[in-house]
């Protein structure tokens, strides 16, 4: 008979809870500490930086050139403003986002007798072959007498259009035209105008190409342009305390268009958004304040709507919106417009102020504008949310969206600053009552 086995005792086997719980609590702790590290700051304001003007910050921005997307002085001005921000001691955050922009890869003509031209594809336009009779159309044809015109299915020349170039080749296309050559032979350079987005050739020859495609007129002949699009990076800079609510954003677009060094469109408005960021830094001020350069407003208000989606809650006790755009020349006195409810605190404020009609719809068709149904520039996209906005402008000047918008005035940009500062006090002073949030359709308000 074999002897009596036993187990041997075994130890417990440990819960669980002992395990998860010291795991659960080293993340926690792990998770607060990179918190800590990484989470936002206030950084010190450099007293230097509050000594800088207008006239100052115009000089370093003017050296940059163009700031369309995509470009190296746009890119500069980002690093720029966004290190001039830091040093009055905002946070800022530079929120990038993908854009399409339009590219040309050139046009050509070709017909008999070895005719061969090259010129540009007008901004816009997409890249097409067509093939036609071409005749001329006088460039300052009025719309009844481009009625009386036999355009179907020819392809238009013309000479530089008195009227936008954009919106004369789109009556020209409505015409029946299959494509149409502009000869630039202006004697200053238009204002850039963007081209409808129609699959047929639209194109820009210089004076001695467009010589030589009038020597075949009646004859056909083939237009063929060719454009593209480019993927490049934008970004808005947003500029606030750390602890600061967004009760007023001071706001103003920061990229030119094509070619253009944009001093007044909007050079001066970043100055002046910059001027205003000046004046808050280090006073309590600077705690109810947003400042925000937008980018790609050019392209259809694209920055501010990125903006908006991106902000949409700390909006919820925005009071109002400011912006400005075109301040640093004198085409027309300083003028505001604004929602209803912003009114009757401006003509107190600021007594006097011109005031002027947002335009409803756009009746320029210019550089990408947007044919929103709120307004023209950055101040549209918040009114589409129903944030009270104002708008300061000084209307139209004569270099508008030309290389020759390169001059502007200090004195004028520090007064819309001045202005804008006076209405963003009278804002912050008045009773407000945050809007109730009312979903997509308002029903739900009361």
């Amino acid at each position: 008979m074999s002897p009596r086995t036993r187990a041997l005792p075994t130890r417990p086997a440990i819960p669980a809870w002992k395990i998860i719980l010291p795991v659960l609590g080293a993340a926690a702790l792990g998770w607060w500490g990179y918190s800590w590290v990484t989470r936002p700051v206030n950084p010190p304001l450099d007293p230097a930086a509050r000594q800088g003007s207008v006239a100052g910050d115009w000089a370093t921005l003017k050296t940059f050139g163009p700031r369309t997307p995509g470009t190296p002085g746009h890119d500069r001005t980002l690093d720029w403003a966004q290190a001039h921000l830091t040093a009055l001691g905002y946070h800022v955050t530079r929120d990038t986002f993908p854009l399409d922009v339009w590219t040309d890869g050139g046009a050509t003509v070709t017909g008999p007798g070895g005719l061969n031209v090259t010129g540009r594809a007008l901004y816009g336009s997409q890249g097409f072959d067509q093939q036609g009779r071409l005749v001329a159309v006088p460039g300052d044809a009025s719309d009844a007498q481009l009625e009386a015109l036999d355009l179907q299915m020819q392809l238009a020349v013309t000479h530089c259009p008195e009227r936008p170039w954009g919106r004369f080749a789109a009556a020209l296309i409505d015409r029946g035209a299959f494509g149409v050559a502009i000869i630039d032979d202006c004697p200053v350079t238009p204002a850039l105008s963007r081209a409808p987005a129609t699959p047929l050739p639209m194109l820009v020859l210089d004076r001695e190409a467009g010589a030589a495609l009038e020597t075949h007129l009646g004859q056909t002949v083939t237009f063929t342009t060719r454009t593209g699009e480019q993927t490049v990076q934008a970004a808005n800079l947003v500029a606030r305390r750390v602890e600061g609510q967004a009760q007023v954003i001071y706001g103003a677009h920061l990229d030119s268009v094509p070619g253009a060094s944009g001093a007044n469109d909007n050079a001066s408005g970043v100055l002046a958004v910059l001027d205003l960021a000046r004046r808050a830094a280090g006073t309590p001020d600077a705690k109810r304040a947003w400042f925000a350069l937008f980018d790609a407003e050019e392209l259809g208000l694209i920055g501010s709507r990125q903006f908006v989606r991106t902000y949409a809650y700390p909006m919820e006790q925005t009071r109002a919106m400011i912006n400005l755009d075109m301040v640093g020349v004198g085409a027309q006195p300083l003028g505001v417009a604004a929602t209803e409810d912003l009114l009757p605190l401006i003509r107190a404020a600021r007594p006097g102020l011109r005031e002027f009609e947002d335009e409803a719809q756009s009746t320029r068709e210019t550089f990408g504008r947007s044919l929103g149904t709120t307004g023209l520039s950055d101040h549209a996209a918040f009114k589409e949310v129903r944030i009270p906005a104002a708008f300061l402008h000084r209307g139209l000047d004569g270099h508008y969206h030309t290389p020759q918008d390169t001059t502007l005035d200090p004195a004028l940009v520090q007064d819309a600053a001045r202005t804008a500062w006076t209405l963003g006090q009278a804002v912050l002073a008045a009773p407000f009552t945050p809007r109730p949030e009312c979903g997509l359709t308002g029903r739900d308000c009361h």
